[in-house]
């Protein structure tokens, strides 16, 4: 194809099922909303770090010792160069890190605690710890200390056959113990003894670049200690200074709360009682429920609750004697409902983009939930789509949200200046001086003009990618082959191809009168050479 000119004449849109673009349209198409946008090519920015794509979160430690989790974690890193992958579990019984010998007296195994690390490690991504759940064996729940067999009472022949483990305690599906340490001291003990094999095994100067984050969503039914809050102060006083005791230099936080919660009274305590403290993390998710939330009314409001939510966490965090400490959103996404399919519609490419706009400046790490449906939280999930969270399927198929990350991931790193501000434009610079647009569409149903001037501009190359409802998604395919549970090898590789990013198509832009045709729930990548 020939370069084209996006002029107030003719208004490109998007036909990439035929892999180029339709005839231009009327300027006044029904069903589409418009916009004028300014963008200064030359101005001097302001440094844009890639805060969404520094780390992702992931199912339990278990599964980054299976093969999907490690492919889907080497395509994610190709895609977004990511950094840090945050899980659950890396103390769960299933480790097997607690081994009582005959005698009764406990010692360490960290043979799979040390292959779930190396295999990170050997993708060339850091572990962001969280230090979770409460191994059995040193628990508060004494039925699970005795490997979590209850008494068979009052059976007889004709009664149906009873459970033998006691597994109420477990907030996940994989029954991860949620207990407070039965003694301090024990909790204490294998908190010193991990990390100094930590350092002894990968060096000081590997680990000191490794987030310890003290245990998740406390909050919440993933931490059963009571009075709630006291408990787990607790917890992370005693393992911060721990953590501190074998290396001054290694990082730790908390209270990786969800919806923002305690973040205020953590702060409070840190400072009160001296505690060691290196971050402040919370978690964040679209669909939290406004009574859950009770954000206060801001004239900085976006209406995104995700950055709105951030923003009173970082003003929390700003006010405070800790205002120098980074704000770590250790999780974040549109949906807390791994049921619910968000990650496989085509609307979440631009509620990410729109996301990254809002949230800008607020973390330095916000970290999505998840890059891979390898994931088990709420049960098994039973159809290869939609699946989980994950960016992408457990059998590697890319989903709408894998694509939008991986079109994101090509933005710059120096934020150029747009007029208007809340304009669904993201416009920047590149280390060599390409400029990169991201624009998007958030309507269900209507078709939106975008139109916009690049002042300074220099070239008129460019090339634009677009994904939307049927292009950079395997639904439509997915659809036709009536949604199989489990798709066949062939199946799987004809909608890896089918979710593939459309190819990008060669145009021309110009100082002024540049004008776009988003379709409904769009994402679009404009990159000028």
């Amino acid at each position: 194809m020939g370069a084209f000119s996006l002029r107030f004449s003719t208004i490109i849109t998007a036909c990439f099922a035929a892999a180029f673009f339709c005839r231009p349209q009327s300027v006044q198409a029904e069903n589409a909303s418009s916009s004028s946008v300014v963008i200064d090519t030359t101005a001097a920015g302001k440094p844009f770090p890639h805060f969404w794509e520094q780390a992702f979160g992931s199912g339990r430690a278990d599964l980054v010792l299976t093969h999907s989790y490690v492919e889907n974690a080497k395509a994610t890193k190709k895609a977004t160069d990511f950094r840090y992958v945050r899980f659950h579990g890396i103390l769960d019984d299933s480790m097997g890190i607690m081994a009582p010998d005959t005698q009764g007296h406990m010692h360490y195994n960290f043979h799979k605690f040390d292959a779930v690390y190396d295999n990170l490690l050997r993708l060339h991504i850091r572990p962001y710890v969280e230090l979770s759940f409460m191994p059995s064996l040193i628990g508060s729940d004494l039925l699970r200390r005795n490997s979590g067999l209850e008494p068979l009472m009052n059976m007889t022949a004709s009664e149906p056959p009873k459970p033998v483990t006691d597994f109420s305690k477990g907030a996940l599906w994989y029954r991860a113990n949620v207990t407070p340490p039965a003694h301090m001291e024990e909790w204490n003990d294998l908190i010193r003894a991990l990390v100094t094999h930590l350092e002894q095994r990968y060096g000081k100067d590997e680990v000191r670049k490794w987030p310890f984050e003290v245990w998740n969503e406390p909050d919440q039914a993933t931490w059963v200690g009571s009075p709630r809050m006291e408990s787990y102060f607790a917890l992370y006083d005693n393992t911060a200074r721990t953590i501190k005791s074998v290396d001054p230099a290694l990082q730790v936080g908390g209270p990786s709360t969800g919806a923002i919660h305690w973040v205020g009274d953590f702060i409070d305590h840190v400072v009160r009682y001296h505690v060691p403290v290196d971050f402040i993390s919370t978690h964040i998710y679209a669909n939290d429920p406004p009574d859950l939330l009770n954000l206060p009314k801001s004239p900085e409001n976006t209406g995104n609750t995700v950055c709105d939510a951030t923003r009173v966490a970082r003003a929390t965090l700003t006010r405070s004697s800790l205002h120098h400490l980074p704000l770590y959103i250790s999780e974040f996404g549109a949906d807390w409902d791994m049921k619910n399919g968000t990650a496989e519609r085509s609307w979440i490419s631009p509620w990410l983009a729109e996301t990254i706009r809002d949230c800008d400046g607020l973390a330095p790490i916000m970290s999505y939930w998840t890059f891979s449906d390898d994931f088990e939280e709420q049960g098994v999930a039973d159809r290869e789509l939609p699946g989980a969270y994950g960016l992408l399927s457990s059998r590697g198929i890319p989903k709408p949200a894998f694509n939008a990350f991986a079109l994101l991931h090509q933005l710059g790193d120096m934020r150029l200046p747009v007029s208007p501000q809340n304009s669904d434009i993201l416009a920047t610079r590149n280390n060599n001086q390409g400029i990169s647009l991201a624009l998007w569409n958030r309507s269900h149903d209507q078709k939106k003009v975008m139109s916009f001037d690049l002042q300074g501009l220099k070239t008129k190359k460019a090339s634009l990618v677009i994904i939307d409802e049927h292009h950079g998604t395997p639904q439509d395919l997915y659809n036709a082959m009536n949604r199989p549970a489990t798709p066949t090898d062939v199946q799987t590789q004809a909608l890896v191809n089918a979710a593939h990013i459309p190819k990008a198509q060669q145009i021309a832009v110009h100082v002024t009168g540049n004008i776009i045709v988003l379709p409904p729930e769009s994402l679009a990548l404009l990159v000028v050479q």
